[in-house]
């Protein structure tokens, strides 16, 4: 009996050095080279692989090393597992790990015939770090090519986030719900990750002003011990005391991370903002909310808020000096809505979007209604009920009455955990929420109102204006507060998660 010598698949694991050894051995063969992380190997991967095969003869895969995986998610398998699985398959010849977060190394140390990308990657212009377009001037250098596969796309992100979560009829049963799941699939709905990219590249070019009140939202954790014997009010300890910049403050941080330069007109003393937001300081006094929260359960026992702002002076703002002007106004004296209506009225150029605010100190007061002729106004269900002075309505007539009192031509009402309408003219769309798991609400109303207002300057359709705003509101419910801005790498990894 003949016995048949096979390689293990773990020999073709190799030392990145080692694949211009492989070069030079195989000078007449075509090398063709596929890099990425390669986490879950799915059907999208083999397919990848089978199209990038047949380019050539040889099929080297090198993979990039744990400490330079940059999504916000971390990877379901280390470095090692990661390339044992990719070596396991039959159709690649070897694989390599890269200490990098592009194929920079491997490419020159290789030089393959062809250096194969996923169609994801086909528009250079929406590659943001511009890895690719390097990639593309390496392998060019010396006469190779770039070749990018066509076929369906699928999300190792995607996959890894949904991967554990049992049919849905089982999510009844507490042993087999999967809570690591905080996002609904929004695969029905037609969204691509291209219209994510190119959200954020168009983004990436905007000049913004943003004008209104920053809040410094301040948590006080106490452990409830009794009532008190003398007052007989509710007594404990304090644990922990922290503070977040809330308000326009933290609709300036979300905006940092997507658009070119921010300039912030608010009040309070100068605080630590990303070196693309500059600030003009109208009142010095700061605007501080406390909350005194159990820490046993979460739930809020008390809330306390410093008196509004006095005396303010006018922001000195020109309008046309930028693409996009935001109102953030929460009620706190900062704004005047005439000298606001007046700069609206004459502006030639820039997209204008509202946000006026209801909140306890100001309930029924502070309210959209008071901003004539702006191009987008964002609102609350709630909102838009004290506009209307009416409740109960369903979402739809809801926002086509509210659409019909409003003088703006692009709308939202978002509606907490039953998710959002947009109305442009004629057309309106729905969005459910896209959080399926919330640690708190405090803050996503702000992070909505600051990317969807990006997404309606950039003239996206309704549907993308909602994924844009319900993007950002639903990482922000993943934390207490404003704990973190949403970034740039959290929007898009959201986005592959839910499209």
């Amino acid at each position: 009996m003949t016995r048949v010598t096979r390689v293990s698949f773990r020999e073709k694991i190799v030392d990145l050095q080692r694949l211009r050894e492989i070069r030079d051995q195989h000078r007449d063969s075509r090398i063709v080279l596929c890099h990425g992380a390669f986490d879950l190997i799915h059907a999208g991967h083999i397919t990848h692989f089978e199209e990038a095969k047949a380019l050539g003869d040889l099929l080297v895969v090198t993979v990039t090393a744990d400490a330079f995986i940059t999504k916000k998610r971390a990877v379901s398998f280390n470095e090692t597992l990661r390339l044992l699985q990719v070596a396991a398959l039959e159709i690649v010849d070897y694989v390599a790990l890269v200490q990098e977060p592009s194929a920079m190394a491997s490419i020159e140390a290789l030089e393959p015939d062809v250096y194969v990308k996923g169609a994801e990657y086909a528009d250079l212009l929406l590659d943001k770090s511009a890895n690719i377009v390097r990639e593309k001037a390496a392998v060019e250098r010396y006469g190779g090519q770039v070749y990018f596969t066509g076929g369906e796309t699928f999300s190792s992100t995607k996959l890894a986030h949904f991967h554990l979560s049992a049919p849905e009829a089982a999510q009844e049963n507490p042993l087999l719900r999967n809570e690591r799941v905080l996002f609904r699939d929004l695969s029905d709905r037609g969204f691509t990750l291209q219209q994510l990219k190119t959200f954020l590249a168009d983004a990436s070019r905007l000049r913004v002003c943003l004008l209104g009140e920053t809040i410094i939202d301040e948590w006080v954790d106490v452990t409830v011990t009794n009532l008190s014997q003398k007052s007989r009010c509710v007594a404990g300890l304090e644990t922990a005391r922290s503070r977040q910049i809330g308000g326009t403050g933290v609709i300036a941080l979300h905006l940092a991370s997507f658009v070119e330069e921010i300039h912030c007109f608010t009040n309070g003393p100068l605080l630590e903002y990303p070196a693309n937001v500059q600030v003009t300081t109208l009142s010095p006094d700061s605007l501080v909310k406390t909350r005194f929260v159990d820490r046993e359960n979460g739930y809020r026992l008390f809330e306390a808020k410093s008196q509004d702002l006095v005396n303010p002076r006018h922001p000195d703002v020109n309008f046309e000096d930028y693409d996009l002007v935001l109102v953030a106004d929460f009620g706190h004296g900062l704004l005047d809505a005439g000298t606001m209506n007046r700069h609206i009225a004459g502006k030639t150029r820039p997209y204008v979007a509202v946000m006026a605010q209801v909140n306890s100190s100001n309930y029924g007061y502070n309210l959209p209604i008071k901003y004539r002729g702006a191009d987008y106004v964002s609102l609350n269900r709630t909102e838009a009920e004290l506009c209307l002075r009416e409740r109960g309505l369903a979402l739809e007539e809801l926002g086509a009455r509210i659409g019909r009192l409003l003088d703006t031509e692009t709308m939202s009402v978002t509606n907490g955990d039953g998710g959002v309408l947009v109305k442009r003219g004629d057309e309106m769309y729905t969005l459910p929420s896209l959080a399926t798991s919330v640690v708190d609400t405090i803050g996503c109303g702000d992070a909505y109102f600051a990317l969807s207002a990006v997404a309606a300057c950039l003239h996206a359709p309704p549907p993308m204006i909602a994924l844009a705003g319900a993007i950002a509101a639903s990482g922000v419910a993943q934390r207490r507060g404003n704990e973190q801005p949403v970034s740039e790498q959290e929007f898009l990894t959201i986005g592959k998660i839910v499209i």
